[in-house]
């Protein structure tokens, strides 16, 4: 077995910033965004601004039929 598939140093520190951030900011919030049809805009700024990677954009949530009449 090689070594070519374990993270480095650097890679654990963002693994571990991105599950900080989910555990704090998205975690315990997610479920009532989801009822409220909620698009946490400004969560989505701050995880953009520490780099990580959008799973799902406006443009995206425009074509799953959520209207986006609900933003925060």
């Amino acid at each position: 077995m090689t070594d070519q598939f374990q993270l480095n140093e650097d890679q654990l520190a963002i693994q571990e910033m991105a599950r900080r951030f989910t555990a704090d900011r998205i975690t315990p919030f997610a479920a009532q965004w989801d009822e409220d049809q909620v698009f946490p805009r400004d969560t989505i700024k701050a995880s953009a601004e520490l780099g990580l990677p959008r799973s799902m954009s406006a443009r995206t949530a425009a074509g799953s039929g959520w209207d986006g009449s609900r933003r925060r």
